[in-house]
Order: C-alpha cells, then structure tokens, then sequence
C-alpha cells in the first residue's frame, strides 16, 4: 500500500446518498461537485492525500494559488445539509494501479457518514447525442427519479474509466448501490453546457435550489469565443480564396 493520509476537517455528518464527480471526459463531473460546492457551501469533512494522486504528467507536486499559498492535489468529501448528501471531487485522477485503494479511502469515509447509494458523474463525448444526460445503475428507485427529471435510459457506454470506475467497481463488492449520470458534450475539451444539464436533473430530483447565473456566464463566454474564432477562421478563408482568384459569393462546390 502507498502512502495515504485521511485529515478529518470535521466529525462524519449522516448523509443517506453521495454525490461524486472527478476530472474526466469534459470535465463534467468535477465542474457538476465543485458547482455544487461553490453555490451550497458544504461543510468540508475529509481530505484525503496519497502519492497516487498525480498531475496528468505522473508527476507529484504542489497546485500554487493565488497568493502564493500551496496544496497537494487531494480527494475533498463535503457534507451539504439541503438536502442531505455527501459531495466528493478531486482535482486530479489517481494513477492507475492506485485507484482502488483510493476508492476504498473515500468508501470508508462515505460509509461512517451512513451512506447507502452513490451517484457517478461522467462525461461522455457523442456529437449526435448532445444535450442528453445517459443514466444507468442498480439503485432502481434513484434511477427512476432520475429518468423522471430528464436523463434517459439510453446507454451507449461501455465502460466507466479513472476514479469513477474504480469507485463503482468496489461499491458493488461492497453492496453500495449505485446510479452513473453522464452528461454529453461534443468533444473532449470542458463543457460547462453539459454540466448544466446534468445539474439541472440533480437540481429538479433533490429539489437543490441552484441559481445558474454564474454557469451560464461560462456558457455564454465559450460562445463568444467560438463565435470569434470562427469568424476569423473564414476571413482567413477568404483571403485565401481572394489570393488565388476565387470569390466569396455563391462559389458552386462543397468542401
């Protein structure tokens, strides 16, 4: 085993249903919890710290703040009270030989607060299915609610990688039920439109109360850059077809 510390922040809160996203596809699952941490503020419970949480270049390391403070790249367990639910994120995936153990850290953690299901947040990348949020799991009642707000039982995943994975795989050997909600985005960069949207079916099932204003000032500044730089990308489309005796009107071909 690799070296680990758990620093309690605050005695284990009960809590019936935990609520977890880490850095992954999109990054939908982190910006769903740190959302939520950001517009509920949750009591802090856990920190959980192991040489198995790197930076994506599998180097160990400090992140640097403003400020000049400093952490180490930590698993957070929150407790928010209304409703009721732990919240855990990370700022970084664990390799991949240490995801087990560190699932098991965060399982013993969500254990003595009394949980009994957790729900995954994933990110999944289709083009053809943007704006849907997939869930599936065998938490049958959490599911159902679940589909009831909006996501749906369509399943085109066919596996579940990084820490989520590993947290699923060791809830199901330890008999804790489980319901995975993936939202879409078109590609792999971070999508906070999808993140909205599994956010709204969280928001509409547990009754959170979120104001999205500050999400929607994300979504409405990634369109204006994508509208900016599409908009340079065909002035430099036509000046190359200026430059090589072409025209910009009504030019009979597709390419």
């Amino acid at each position: 085993m690799g070296w680990m510390k758990v620093r309690r922040i605050s005695e284990p809160l009960k809590a019936d249903i935990a609520v977890m996203g880490f850095p992954g596809m999109a990054n939908i699952g982190e910006q769903v919890i740190t959302y939520l941490v950001k517009e509920k503020s949750p009591t802090p419970i856990t920190k959980i710290y192991s040489e198995y949480l790197m930076f994506p270049n599998n180097m160990v390391g400090i992140s640097i703040l403003e400020g000049g403070k400093f952490i180490l790249p930590s698993i957070s367990i929150f407790h928010m009270s209304s409703p009721q639910m732990a919240l855990v994120t990370s700022d970084v995936q664990p390799v991949p030989w240490g995801g087990m153990e560190v699932s098991s850290e965060i399982l013993k953690v969500l254990l003595s607060m009394g949980v009994k299901s957790i729900v995954v947040i994933t990110g999944f990348v289709d083009e053809s299915s943007v704006g849907k949020v997939f869930a599936f799991g065998n938490d049958n009642l959490l599911l159902n609610r679940f589909l009831e707000a909006g996501a749906t039982r369509e399943n085109p995943i066919k596996s579940v990688i990084g820490l989520a994975g590993s947290v699923l795989g060791l809830a199901r050997i330890r008999g804790i039920n489980s319901v995975v909600l993936s939202g879409v985005a078109p590609d792999y960069s971070p999508d906070p439109r999808a993140a909205k949207r599994v956010l709204e079916i969280l928001d509409k099932t547990f009754s959170i109360g979120l104001d999205y204003e500050v999400i929607d000032k994300q979504i409405e500044e990634i369109e204006r850059v994508k509208s900016e730089l599409m908009k340079e990308i065909e002035k430099k489309i036509r000046e190359e077809l200026g430059a090589q005796g072409g025209t910009d009107e009504s030019a009979e071909y597709v390419g």
